[in-house]
């Protein structure tokens, strides 16, 4: 008889959540009504660009990204979204497990977290009209699934989803200039 030795599972490496997200990234989402049949209404693709944000206020333990939403990497396609504060907390047993987010968007507080044991990011912007919960689930160092809800009461309810790839910012601007130049020879 052959004794087999279970051996645990050595735990995955804690991921730092400003590390990860900082970059740019292209974004892919299908939009379906929330609801019902789940209708198909459009698709979109967007360059989201992540970066460290150095704000006047020091606390210990956090850290602040400014998100930016645009068409291209160029400063005058993207526009500023919001900046977003992670409280990674003062003791390891705390980081290690989840991270606080907050920022302001339109004048409302908003709130997120990070959650370590399931490489998720819950995000909330519940606004005067409108409720988004947007989540981020870490696929592998570069890639991220993406499931938006928006629902407000002005607009179909829709629920938003894809896929979100780390560009190689060398490459995408080589290849949006072979584009361009393109676009100019023909016109």
């Amino acid at each position: 008889r052959t004794r087999k030795r279970i051996m645990a599972a050595a735990p995955a490496k804690a991921i730092d959540p400003c590390d990860y997200l900082a970059g740019a990234w292209k974004r892919n989402l299908e939009w379906r009504q929330f609801g019902g049949s789940f209708k198909r209404l459009r698709g979109t693709n967007a360059v989201v660009v992540i970066e460290e944000y150095i704000s006047s206020v020091k606390e210990t333990g956090t850290r602040y990204l400014k998100w930016s939403f645009g068409r291209g990497l160029k400063p005058e396609e993207l526009r500023f979204g919001y900046v977003m504060k992670f409280d990674m907390g003062d003791s390891e047993e705390r980081k290690a497990e989840t991270t606080e987010i907050e920022w302001q968007y339109c004048g409302h507080l908003c709130s997120g977290v990070f959650q370590q044991n399931t490489k998720v990011f819950v995000l909330n912007f519940h606004l005067k009209t409108s409720t988004v919960v947007i989540t981020y689930r870490i696929l592998d160092k570069n890639k991220m699934a993406v499931c938006i809800v928006e629902v407000d009461g002005r607009h179909t309810p829709t629920v938003q989803m894809g896929n979100m790839y780390r560009l190689e910012t060398d490459k995408y601007r080589e290849s949006a200039s072979i584009i361009e130049e393109n676009k100019d020879s023909t016109s």
